[in-house]
This record gives C-alpha cells, sequence and structure tokens, in this order.
C-alpha cells in the first residue's frame, strides 16, 4: 500500500508541467528579498548574540542536600526558577555544580542583568535558600555574578575555514566526477544556502550560540549531499539513450522530478529529528533545533528551484552536443534536397522520350 502511494506520488509529479530549471529568475526573487533584508538589519541592529558570544549573568546558590537525588534537583531547580520568574528573569542553562566549600550547588546562566537587579535577585535567593544563614554564610552560599562570553571572533573564523575547505574538497571531487559545472554549482549552492541561512537567522532575530553554530554544518552538510544527489541522477539519465537529444533544461526537470519524493520524505525525517532535539535537556543541543529546521528548508528549496536552474544554463557539454545534432540534421536536410534537385531533370527527360 505504502509503495503503492509513493509509486503514484512519484508519476504525477513526472506528468506536472512546471519548469523547474526555465523559472530560475523568478525562484531568486525570495532569496534575494531575504538577503536584503536580512543585510539592512545586520547593519542596523546586529545579530541576536547569546550568552555564547556577548556574556551574561550566572546565579549559583549551595544546597545541603545531595543533588545527585533526582527529586531533590528537581525541587530545587523548581524553586529557584520560580526566584528568577519573579523577578521577570528567564533562566537559560541550569547545571550541577561541585564547590570546594560545604555542599553540591546549582547554577543558572541567563542574560546580562543590571547591578541593582543583581542585588535584588541575590537578596531573594538568599530569602528561598538561605535565609536562616549567617552573613558569612550568605557570602559564600549564594552568588549572582556576570561571566564573559566564551567564544571569540578566532574560533568562529576557524570554524568558517574549516567548512569552506570542506567545501571546496566536496567540489574538487565533484568536478572530478560529473565535470566542471557541477564542481562549481556544488560550492556555489553550499555557500549560497549559509548566507541564506545567516540572513533568516538576522531577520528571526534566533539568538546565536554555539548550538546554533551547528546549523551552519549541518545546512553544508546537506547542501553537498543535496547536490551530489542531484547530479548522480543527472549523470544517471544520460546514459540512457531515451534521454540522449533532450536539451539541458528538458534533463534538469527530469531529474527534479526524479528525486522530489525522496528528498521530501527526507527533510519531513529531519524535521521530526530536529523536534525531538528541542526537547532536549541540554541547551546547547536543544538551541541547534530552529536552526537545523530553518537550515532543512532552504536546501530542499534550493536543490529544487535553484540548483537545476543553474546547471541547464552552465551545462556546456550537453550544449555542445545538442549544436553538433542539430548541425547533423542541417546538412542532411541538405543533402535530401540536393538529391531532390538532381533527380527532377532525370523524370522529366524520361518523359518526353516516352512521348
Amino acid at each position: 500500500m505504502k509503495n503503492n502511494i509513493i509509486t503514484n506520488l512519484k508519476n504525477g509529479i513526472k506528468n506536472t508541467n512546471y519548469n523547474f530549471a526555465k523559472n530560475l529568475f523568478y525562484h531568486l526573487i525570495c532569496p534575494a528579498v531575504i538577503a536584503l533584508v536580512g543585510l539592512i538589519m545586520v547593519l542596523c541592529i546586529n545579530f541576536n548574540l547569546g550568552m555564547d558570544f556577548k556574556g551574561g549573568t550566572v546565579a549559583t546558590v549551595v544546597i545541603e542536600q545531595d543533588l545527585g537525588d533526582g527529586e531533590v534537583y528537581k525541587n530545587t531547580k523548581a524553586e529557584l526558577d520560580k526566584v528568577l520568574k519573579n523577578n521577570k528573569i528567564n533562566g537559560l542553562v541550569y547545571q550541577k555544580v561541585e564547590t570546594d566549600y560545604y555542599g553540591n550547588a546549582i547554577s543558572v546562566k541567563f542574560e546580562g542583568i543590571s547591578d541593582e537587579l543583581r542585588e535584588t535577585l541575590r537578596a531573594d535567593l538568599v530569602s528561598a535558600f538561605h535565609a536562616d544563614d549567617t552573613e558569612a554564610d550568605k557570602e559564600i552560599f549564594v552568588k549572582v555574578d556576570n561571566f564573559a562570553g566564551s567564544v571569540d571572533m578566532g574560533i568562529v573564523l576557524s570554524t568558517a575555514l574549516a567548512m569552506l575547505i570542506a567545501v571546496i574538497c566536496a567540489m574538487v571531487y565533484i568536478w572530478i566526477r560529473f565535470g566542471v559545472s557541477a564542481g562549481f554549482i556544488t560550492m556555489f549552492m553550499a555557500l549560497f544556502d549559509n548566507a541564506v541561512l545567516l540572513f533568516v537567522l538576522a531577520i528571526t532575530r534566533v539568538r546565536m550560540e554555539i548550538g546554533t553554530m551547528a546549523g551552519f554544518g549541518f545546512v553544508t552538510i546537506y547542501s553537498l549531499i543535496s547536490s551530489l544527489v542531484y547530479f548522480i541522477k543527472i549523470n544517471e539519465n544520460e546514459k540512457q539513450e531515451k534521454y540522449s537529444k533532450l536539451s539541458n533544461t528538458e534533463m534538469a526537470n527530469i531529474a527534479v522530478k526524479d528525486v522530489i519524493v525522496s528528498r521530501t520524505i527526507f527533510v519531513c525525517i529531519l524535521f521530526v529529528f530536529a523536534l525531538l532535539l528541542d526537547v532536549v535537556p541540554v541547551y546547547m543541543v536543544s538551541s541547534s533545533s530552529l536552526p537545523m529546521l530553518i537550515s532543512a528548508v532552504i536546501v530542499y528549496l534550493s536543490s529544487l528551484y535553484i540548483t537545476p536552474g543553474i546547471w541547464s544554463r552552465t551545462y556546456l557539454k550537453r550544449k555542445v552536443k545538442a549544436k553538433q545534432e542539430k548541425e547533423k540534421e542541417v546538412v542532411v536536410e541538405q543533402k535530401l534536397a540536393e538529391e531532390d534537385i538532381t533527380q527532377v531533370p532525370e523524370v522529366i527527360v524520361e518523359t518526353e522520350a516516352k512521348e
């Protein structure tokens, strides 16, 4: 039953008349608008940088009970979260902390707050957890401090360089296997998808954290895989005799229609996986969920609506072959015309002789 549904869906798509390759310029309108709006927002208000980049505030509370007990940790976290919400603070990263002084501690990181609010928060935490302690103990057992960002631009640039090297290696491989055009398109699409993701994050104001950076690695890998699958399909179709006389545009459209169903199923699986990441109780992991969702959509659309149009306009080998075939047809037509001209007088002579 499942195979019949997929087969019917594939047949329905193959029978559609939509020209994926020919409408390239219309497909570029949306990315162009995203790039323009995103660039304006970056220049005017910058990205929404998170704690990993610009730092924040961390509150640490020492607890007498053993935080290794799941129930104790759960209740402590709930009480700590209640104090934060009373001060209109959203706790982002909770974790257990081993201390050199009495007991274990639980800490929570959040966006930077003013000095006045830090003092207010500390007083509320003391009231909630250590109201009966001496002043000396309170200074040790409850702390609210600012911290600097843990990520510098050197790490970002080195990561970007590593991704660029990976893209270039993939480009060389696809260049050798499928030709110059396919290699450069692979590199261009990987950079294109990363640029669109960057501008979408700027527009949507998604918080930029270490986990968010994983989205760029994901979009790069997914883009390279999508290009490879597409060019494998193109290569397979070119070897079939029934496609030998088709134009670049026709070949590009056929390849898209061949892979669109499997690609749609794959992106749906990625959606489910990304949604599962969102519920993981680790901030670095959960913060990568939304960028992965956005990345999946970007690569899915660009591989179906941008790649075919660029390939159909840049793949020269097939254009030369089509031109040669056309020239051969013209030569054949000329020879046939010449033969017809030379045969006409012979018929006339025979007729006159009979008469």
